[in-house]
Order: C-alpha cells, then structure tokens, then sequence
C-alpha cells in the first residue's frame, strides 16, 4: 500500500466513495496536454442528492503538469452523508470562459470515527429481523396456530412468507458483498458464504 498522503500515489480519476473526515486526493492526467494548467483551471460543482442539498466546489492545483485535487480532512468532515453528482468544468484564466468536461456521481460515506449508529447495512437488519422473527414462530408454534387458525392466513403460511424474505435479502446481502469487492478491485466472481 502507498502512502495516500503523498500526491505523486494520488488516484488518476474521481473517487467513487470519500469518507467524511478523510483526506482524499486525486488526479486527472488526462487534461494537459489539450488544456495546460498554466492557461487552464480545472473546477468542481458538486451537489448532493435529497433535502436540503448541500454543494461543494473544488479546484484543481497543478502538480507536475497535471491537475491535482485534494480535500481535506476538515472540509470533508463537514460534507453531508449522500450521494453527490459532480460536473468537472475547465476554465480558461484569460476570461473565465468555461467548458464542461466531465459528470459523474460519488457517495460520501459517514465518519466512523464520530458514528454511533449501527454500522450493518439494511440487508444485514433485515435478515436479523425476519430470523428474529423465524425464532418467535418456532418458540411459540401452538400459540400461533391457535392465534392463526381462526383465520385466513395459517401460520405456516406465515412462515413460509419469512422464509421467502430471508431468502431474498440474502441475495441481497450477496449482490451488496459482490459490489463492494469489485470497488475494492477484488475478483467479484468467487462465492461469497453468508451465514446465519
């Protein structure tokens, strides 16, 4: 691992994810030579999904030819945990005329160190709860088939219905897992076990 610290081991592209309350550096190399940063300045607008939106701008500072941004660990403390569409624009020094040059989206991801919630993801709560809930149903099975059969839905229907559940959030919980290694660059296609 590189020290990401050092701007000559920053990324070439937009991250995908930032934690709030990390540095984060990257580059784009692939500007210079048709917009040279002694006449060109690369900016970011960048804006946050939901109510109330937050935006962010940003600018590029040349390093060794190339267009270097970086956040710091105090700006990104106060970005709001969302999902933020950014537009990349070049701006000529000369007259601030402006071109778009890029869009694309990032998810800026909670400050763990700060965070007191429950770290699972919703898949992960939900599977806890239906099997929280498969465990009441097999604690009390004559209360429940007396509860139920006065009715039209049967307990076993019930539980039926739960296990149909669990098995969907567990694909769920697996399409998440594969998601995550593939933004890691880890190899998505091997099975991922998921126990219960």
């Amino acid at each position: 691992m590189s020290n990401a610290f050092d701007t000559s081991n920053a990324q070439a592209g937009e991250p995908v994810e930032i934690y709030a309350g990390d540095y984060t550096a990257w580059k784009r190399t692939d500007l210079s030579s048709d917009y040279p940063p002694a006449s060109y300045t690369l900016k970011y607008e960048c804006r946050s999904e939901g109510t109330p939106s937050r935006n962010i701008s940003l600018t590029a500072t040349e390093d060794n030819g190339d267009f270097l941004i970086e956040i710091t660990s105090v700006a990104s403390a106060a970005f709001l945990v969302a999902n933020y569409h950014w537009s990349a624009y070049i701006e000529r020094i000369s007259d601030q005329a402006r071109v778009t040059i890029d869009t694309g989206i990032f998810t800026v991801l909670t400050n763990k160190a700060e965070d007191d919630r429950d770290p699972r993801s919703h898949a992960l709560k939900m599977l806890a709860h239906i099997e929280a809930a498969l465990l009441h149903r097999a604690e009390n099975y004559q209360i429940d088939i007396l509860d139920y059969s006065m009715g039209e839905t049967s307990a076993s229907r019930d539980t039926e219905k739960l296990l149909k559940h669990r098995e969907y959030w567990k694909k769920e919980l697996v399409k998440a897992n594969r998601k995550a290694r593939a933004r890691k660059g880890l190899n998505h296609s091997a099975q991922i076990g998921v126990r219960f």
